[in-house]
């Protein structure tokens, strides 16, 4: 019993003593640049079991430790030769290991807030391979990071290279990025995603010698003619072809409005601004080559928050002001033409169309209009693509 007891305690021990041997993203990011890896019978064509072997022996992360068990002993009814993988239970918090040498990738990923993985490699024209593991921890700053190297087969050593996601820069500090290993193929995807908006997909083609730039993609979202209205369209289904599209920051907060553009001949023929409104993404302001414009002024702040007022002129004389904060509409007030007016001092219909029902909403917002924001200045357009996917946002 005293002989079963005292193993056990040494089993706890050594099972602490791995624990701690095992690197979190924080400790595995102040490091990774600074190593250059020697990938053990590399040879000219490893792997990515291999590579990932190699990383994990100078860089271990738990997360990678039961992706390389399971390519070491897979389980019954698994194939290493082609795709392999496993389910961990079939319960909720199950997780997926999959193990593709054929294609170049492994993950291990989940529903629920456990470590998670991929990694996957990319053949070079001269020989060399390009390596990735992409490490995800929902509990560690940073939660995901993405380790790049090149792998020379003269030395079978790894070096640290720069990835596109080092040079890729968020049009606002707001943006939450992210990115997707290729399972399949050989994109590399980095995606922008801020609160309220389609999720922004920019594309990096694999020409056998470095990744290029390509095109920038959305999915097909669901948006509302104006606010209020309760008449959904889509974006690559309505009347418009989408071609370009401009984020832009109106209120300095790091939440940006989003533009679509249509284009005939290298020309604008509509323009549109979305924000969100009730957890709707709504058009809050149009503008075309007919004539209509669109301006944004600012407001006086309120409660700690700044706000902007986003005008449009409608071909009737309409004029329409949408409030925001950030990127979410407060209310709307339009300031229409009395065309049933009893006397000539009657001319104009001014209302709150519609908003949450505050204290806040006042048709005086009109009489408080600051500087005018010179948006043109502010917009850089990008090429789009919007996507059979939907995305109900």
């Amino acid at each position: 019993m005293r002989k079963t007891i005292i193993s056990l305690i040494m089993l706890t021990i050594a099972a602490n003593m791995a624990a701690q041997d095992f690197l979190n993203n924080s400790e595995i990011n102040r490091q990774w640049r600074q190593k250059t890896i020697s990938v053990k019978n590399g040879g000219q064509t490893p792997d990515v079991v291999t590579l990932l072997r190699a990383f994990h022996q100078t860089l271990p992360a738990w997360v990678v430790g039961e992706v390389l068990k399971q390519a070491d002993h897979p389980a019954k009814g698994t194939r290493q030769s082609g795709t392999a993988s496993i389910w961990d239970g079939e319960e909720d918090d199950d997780y997926r290991i999959l193990i593709d040498k054929k294609n170049g990738y492994v993950d291990l990923e989940s529903e629920t807030d456990i470590n998670q993985m991929m990694a996957c490699v990319w053949r070079k024209a001269n020989g060399h391979r390009i390596f990735a593991v992409s490490l995800y921890e929902q509990h560690e700053m940073p939660q995901n990071l993405l380790c790049w190297y090149d792998y020379d087969p003269a030395t079978q050593m790894m070096k640290p290279e720069r990835s596109p996601l080092d040079d890729f820069k968020p049009v606002s500090p707001g943006a939450t990025v992210t990115w997707d290993l290729p399972m399949k193929g050989t994109d590399f995807l980095i995606r922008e995603y801020y609160p309220g908006l389609p999720s922004i997909t920019h594309v990096y083609h694999w020409d056998k010698k470095q990744f290029q730039r390509g095109e920038t993609q959305m999915p097909n979202f669901e948006y509302m003619p104006s606010v209020g209205d309760t008449h959904a369209e889509y974006a690559r289904h309505s009347k418009h072809v989408w071609s370009h599209y401009a984020l832009v920051d109106l209120t300095g907060e790091g939440l940006p409005v989003l533009l679509l553009e249509e284009r005939e001949g290298g020309e604008m023929t509509e323009r549109v601004m979305l924000a969100d409104f009730k957890g709707r993404l709504n058009i809050i302001a149009t503008q075309s080559a007919l004539g209509e414009k669109m301006n944004v002024y600012q407001l006086p702040p309120r409660k700690d928050n700044k706000r902007v007022a986003v005008q449009y002129r409608d071909m009737a004389g309409g004029y329409f002001y949408t409030i925001l904060t950030g990127n979410n509409v407060m209310f709307v007030v339009s300031d229409l033409p009395n065309f049933s007016k009893a006397s000539d001092e009657d001319t104009r219909v001014v209302s709150v169309e519609a908003g949450f029902g505050s204290e806040d909403e006042t048709t005086e917002i009109i009489d408080q209009l600051g500087d005018w924001i010179d948006l043109p200045s502010k917009l850089v357009w990008h090429k789009l693509t919007i996507t059979d996917e939907e995305d109900g946002i």
